[in-house]
């Protein structure tokens, strides 16, 4: 990822650095691109301050890796629970918040849009969030 004068952030012909909606992130490349440049660029006679914040860096670096792997599980995990309750509710009656309108009904459909399950109740499809009761 190039950085430009201005603060734009685009793409540069080296390779994809990781990007997340949040905004900006550094990317493995990127940073062992700059570990490298900082270690060709580093004083051997400077008594090796500069190679304990050097280790500094890559033990951070391991733990953010390690860090943006767990949450990638946590996600998958939770997306995956959610799948399980959307599909336990097959067949069962339930009670439906629908900004205020209450209705009831079996639970005849499961449908994920969009990696988010959805259940139809009396024809018509809710996000499990508006469920209000499992019978």
């Amino acid at each position: 990822m190039e950085v430009g004068p201005t603060g734009h952030a685009g793409n540069s012909s080296v390779g994809n650095s990781q990007k997340k909606d949040s905004g900006m992130e550094l990317g493995t490349e990127t940073f062992l691109k700059l570990l490298v440049t900082q270690m060709r660029y580093q004083d051997p006679f400077s008594g090796g301050q500069d190679m304990g914040e050097f280790m500094n860096q890559v033990a951070q670096f391991t733990m953010l890796e390690r860090l943006i792997e767990l949450q990638r599980t946590m996600e998958a995990s939770a997306q995956q629970q959610g799948y399980t309750q959307a599909l336990n509710l097959l067949n069962r009656n339930v009670e439906i918040n629908d900004n205020g309108l209450i209705s009831q009904g079996e639970v005849t459909a499961v449908r994920f849009v969009g990696g988010q399950p959805r259940v139809r109740v009396n024809g018509e499809e809710y996000t499990l969030d508006m469920i209000t009761m499992i019978e």
